[in-house]
């Protein structure tokens, strides 16, 4: 045993020693050892102390259950890359063959060197600490199997929040040296002694911030410990009677004199021989460490740090893992999970380096920007990046945060969720259209006009009246008669003002809501006419999710970031659904599809997009002052959503430089379109080539001439679906929202 202070081991009061001594003589009276929960005699001993002890040892539960120690969550992308880990103790439990035999000589010969004679209790250690103690020594009696019992009942203390259950297990009483003495008896009835070092050398704490000696070795050495060697085990060992003050980074040379005297135990007990003893006394503190620092959470996982509180929300969040939040916290922190993720390390890292290329973590324009993506027809997110440190803003990282720009307030996004769309959330009309049985070669009258009060069809609000409203295109060339496709292309505000008018606008929100795109609380947008330029605010992930249900062909699936859950046995847990689901028609699915292709042809607003031999759809997306711009495009394989603005507010983006380009305008198709298309190129290299369902976008096939923006195809109109121009009008809810070409892209929006 050690003769250096210990810890909660050693007897320094009169009541003790008694306790012990009456402990001593009842075991040595039994032949040596006493089954656990064997009926105490009755003792003459004046002592008081010693009749209450003798009677609180009877009253103890004979029972005792072996505690499974916390261990490290880990969570991992699909392709079994660690990306961060968990833990409320940093803990790796592994059997003792995995443990090497230096480890296991050097703990018995340092803390119980009659481990393998006793059971359980030591009555020589015992008697040794009685003398030592009332000379005015300091001597510990517990054996392994008792300090054991102790870790346990500390760490069921902080499993279950109780300060006061582990108060008691650290007391330094008699009481608390009788239970663990009947507990340990109890052990070593039901265990074997290699179960039982098993068991400790799991537990105990061998750091500062390591527990068990697995963690604790790969944090010191960098390696297992079932490859410890003889001055490795040695300096471990010595560190559990007081890991703070051995700790060998902090100070290696107590670290140094520790280790030396475990090894002379070690040498005492013929654990090893001189040369092996020597050449490890020889051994330096530096020469042995190889120090690798384990940080648990979010902030170890670099750019996918956004990616991994999305993921911490879902077990959180989720009643798969228990009934209360503290419930859930509770069994990532010490449940040992291993957590496969859906995130693609390739794509995530073309991801983070198109965010760097064109807005770096912290420009001094202070814009920032949020890219993600998702698998179509799974739910998959496989990208998260945002051009931000994770962590707490700092003087030297002031724009440093937590909060993910991507998603929502449940998975560490805003709590305002998200971000104004413009005219990307257009394309949600324009599902409802084809979603009616309507042509997207239909003709619409382009030129402003104010529209009235009830003029519109709101079903779900019918005492809703909205003042006139007149939105405005952002050029004279958009005005005249142009098709929804061109209305789409070009993104023109008052063609698709009069396609809603047309339709009812509970309608449109509604199916936007079924593809995830929904208020804060998950009630669908309020139905004002002006939500069609995107008044309403969204997360970059659920617009991705929601032009991932066009690209399934209508089939829309829940978000989803984790594969597969395992617990510390290796059994497979649940995980939340993707509830795929279809929420529209194919057919108008894939004629929104083609419908959007048109953005990215050379009259389009989305030009910059296109990408590189293979077909991708796509909108462009910007607010009034161009505060927010957007791209939100897919390909049958990949949807992706692109955001830029200021977190903080809307404040303007044009007329300033940013990741070192000037922009003097900063429209979707500026910035958000380019980082589309050098994203997609590079998440998609080496992936078949897919195309689209080629479907007919209804009656009123297009003609080929020339209208008033010059770009636009003229098509045919027909009395149904005309429209006279009204007079002019402004109104104080007046939204103005348009996409150009990419020489004058805008969505200007109030």
């Amino acid at each position: 045993m050690s003769k250096s202070s210990s810890r909660g081991r050693s007897l320094s009061s009169p009541a003790q020693v008694v306790a012990m001594l009456l402990v001593f003589l009842l075991l040595s009276g039994a032949g040596g050892v006493l089954a656990a929960g064997f009926a105490m005699p009755a003792v003459g001993v004046a002592s008081a102390v010693t009749k209450a002890s003798a009677q609180m040892f009877d009253e103890l539960p004979e029972d005792f259950n072996i505690l499974e120690p916390s261990q490290v969550s880990v969570i991992k992308a699909s392709d079994g890359t660690q990306i961060a880990q968990f833990y409320a103790e940093n803990r790796i439990v592994v059997s003792l063959d995995d443990i090497s035999q230096n480890m296991q000589n050097a703990i018995v010969a340092v803390e119980d060197q009659r481990f393998y004679q006793h059971k359980g209790v030591d009555p020589t250690g015992i008697v040794r600490a009685v003398v030592s103690n009332a000379s005015g020594g300091s001597q510990g009696a517990s054996t392994l199997t008792q300090q054991y019992v102790r870790n346990i009942l500390i760490e069921a203390g902080l499993q279950n929040d109780d300060d006061a259950a582990v108060a008691a297990a650290q007391a330094r009483t008699a009481t608390r040296k009788l239970r663990e003495i009947k507990y340990a008896l109890t052990v070593e009835q039901k265990y074997s002694k290699q179960q039982i070092l098993e068991g400790y050398l799991n537990i105990a704490s061998f750091g500062p911030s390591t527990y068990g000696v697995e963690a604790s070795a790969q944090h010191y050495f960098s390696h297992s410990a079932k490859d410890l060697s003889v001055p490795e085990a040695a300096l471990l060992a010595g560190l559990t009677n007081a890991p703070g003050m051995y700790d060998p980074v902090q100070y290696p040379d107590s670290a140094k004199q520790r280790m030396d005297w475990v090894l002379q135990k070690m040498y005492e007990e013929e654990f090893i021989t001189a040369e092996e003893y020597q050449a490890a006394k020889d051994t330096q503190i530096a020469d042995l460490l190889k120090v690798t620092d384990s940080v648990g959470g979010c902030g170890a996982a670099g750019s996918a740090a956004y990616f991994c509180e999305y993921v911490v929300g879902e077990i959180e969040n989720s009643d798969i893992y228990g009934t209360s939040p503290a419930e859930r916290r509770k069994l990532l922190l010490r449940g040992g999970l291993e957590i496969t993720t859906t995130l693609d390390t390739t794509k995530q890292a073309a991801a983070d380096a198109t965010i760097q290329a064109y807005v770096p973590t912290g420009d001094p324009s202070n814009v920032k920007s949020a890219l993600v993506s998702v698998e179509p027809g799974t739910g998959r997110i496989v990208a998260m990046a945002q051009n931000t440190n994770y962590g707490d803003a700092t003087g030297s990282d002031p724009t440093a945060t937590q909060i993910s720009y991507s998603a929502d307030y449940l998975h560490g996004g805003m709590e305002a969720n998200g971000f104004q769309p413009g005219s990307a959330f257009k394309t949600f009309a324009l599902a409802q259209w084809y979603q009616e049985g309507r042509s997207g070669y239909t003709v619409t009258n382009t030129t402003p006009r104010t529209f009235g009060s009830y003029e519109w069809n709101i079903s779900c609000e019918p005492d809703l009246h909205p003042e006139p409203w007149a939105p405005e295109n952002a050029n004279p060339g958009e005005n005249g008669r142009h098709s929804v496709v061109d209305n789409t292309a070009l993104s023109i505000n008052v063609g698709y003002a009069e396609m809603l008018a047309q339709m009812d606008v509970c309608s449109v929100t509604q199916l936007a809501a079924d593809m995830g795109v929904t208020k804060a609380d998950g009630d669908p947008v309020d139905p004002y006419p002006s939500v069609v330029l995107g008044g309403t605010e969204t997360t970059p992930l659920a617009m991705a999710n929601a032009y991932a249900t066009f690209a399934a062909h209508g089939v829309y699936c829940t978000p989803v970031a984790i594969d597969s859950i395992t617990d510390a046995d290796g059994n497979e847990m649940s995980t939340p659904s993707a509830g795929c689901k279809q929420v529209m028609s194919s057919t108008a699915a894939d004629q929104v599809t083609i419908t959007l292709q048109s953005v990215m042809t050379s009259k389009g607003t989305g030009t910059a997009a296109a990408l590189s031999g293979r077909p991708a759809a796509g909108k462009t997306g910007t607010t009034d002052r161009m505060d927010n711009a957007w791209f939100v495009g897919y390909t049958p394989q990949l949807a992706t959503a692109i955001w830029a603005g200021h977190s903080d507010g809307y404040y303007a983006m044009n007329q300033q430089y940013i990741g070192g380009r000037y922009y003097a305008t900063m429209y979707g198709a500026d910035m958000p379109a380019p980082m589309f298309k050098s994203y997609m190129d590079a998440a998609l290299a080496g992936e078949p080539v897919e195309g689209f369902n080629q479907v007919s976008l209804g009656s009123g096939a297009p003609s080929s001439s020339n209208n008033n923006s010059g770009d636009s195809t003229q098509t045919h109109q027909t009395s149904a679906d005309s429209r006279q121009n009204q007079q002019d009008g402004s109104a104080d809810d007046s939204r103005d929202d348009a996409d150009h070409n990419t020489n004058d892209d805008a969505d200007d929006e109030d």
